[in-house]
């Protein structure tokens, strides 16, 4: 049995709301009850694996972190030989962990109603994923002549370090611009062609080459051949490995429908906070996805 097969009934068995189990013990139940192997013969088993199940937990955990999705398993404990699921909430846990907790824990709600949004609906939610980076302007624009680009917005840093304009003016000046792309395709995976578009729309919005002669739908984004951009790709489907390598080449900012949902589990969007309990709810997204 290896480890990659082990982690992975260990997920199934746990799942992100698991509580503490001992893992050696847990790689030793799993022997046993779900592959049929002897009590003796598990225990040894259990004992051999250990290192090398536990690694891969962590490296999984470590990949989801630095993606920006939900892992399902953590290792706790001093000696690091304590499993648990990601979500569930431990004694020691103060309140901001607690809440971050059970925000993840609603990841999955979120990203099935991401799949339910239409495409007009999708576009707006990239304005709106904008506003919650801290923009302080964004807008979508229109089907009929988006140039290539589906929303856009600016973000100011004397804006969003409150600093009053008369006074550290340079701050003020200094303008980070985002273009981006909605691709609302949540049971496909987008291919590296989805990439090269977006970075051929960015280089002519630069250069302000348009399609139609005195068009120039990004005038207020005031983008210029040197002006900071951050070109982003969001999807409510998958990005194959191709598309994500060459976004990453490129400079792009990559996302797909899974740590999208991540990201405003995170932020708590559409979650709503009942007594001691928070669920997803469609109506505040729906609000979130108006403003």
């Amino acid at each position: 049995m290896t480890p990659k097969v082990l982690v992975e009934q260990l997920e199934l068995t746990i799942g992100t709301h698991g509580g503490p189990r001992v893992l050696v013990e847990a790689i030793e139940s799993i022997l046993h009850e779900t592959f049929g192997a002897s009590r003796i013969t598990a225990t040894e088993r259990a004992s051999a694996l250990l290192q090398s199940v536990k690694a891969r937990i962590l490296k999984k955990h470590g990949a989801a972190e630095d993606s920006g999705t939900l892992a399902v398993l953590m290792i706790i404990g001093s000696t690091d030989e304590i499993v648990c699921g990601t979500c569930h909430i431990l004694a020691l846990d103060d309140e901001p962990t607690t809440r971050a907790k059970s925000n993840r824990a609603l990841t999955a709600d979120i990203h099935t109603h991401l799949k339910q949004l239409s495409f007009s609906e999708f576009e707006k939610f990239g304005k709106q994923i904008l506003f919650e980076l801290g923009a302080g302007s964004a807008h979508v624009t229109s089907h009929s002549n988006d140039q290539g680009i589906d929303f856009f917005g600016k973000f100011n840093f004397g804006e969003f370090h409150g600093l009053p304009k008369p006074f550290y003016k340079l701050a003020h000046d200094v303008n980070l611009l985002f273009t981006g792309q909605a691709k609302h395709y949540p049971n496909s995976s987008l291919s590296p062609s989805v990439v090269r578009e977006l970075i051929g729309a960015v280089s002519l919005a630069r250069t302000k080459t348009h399609s139609k002669d005195g068009v120039d739908i990004f005038k207020d984004l005031d983008m210029r051949p040197f002006s900071p951009v951050v070109a982003l790709l969001f999807t409510t489907g998958s990005l194959s490995s191709g598309a994500r390598h060459l976004a990453a080449a490129a400079g792009m900012i990559a996302k797909d429908g899974l740590q999208l949902a991540t990201f405003l589990a995170d932020q708590g969007v559409g979650l709503l906070q009942e007594a001691n309990h928070i669920r997803f709810d469609k109506q505040k997204f729906s609000d979130w996805l108006d403003r």
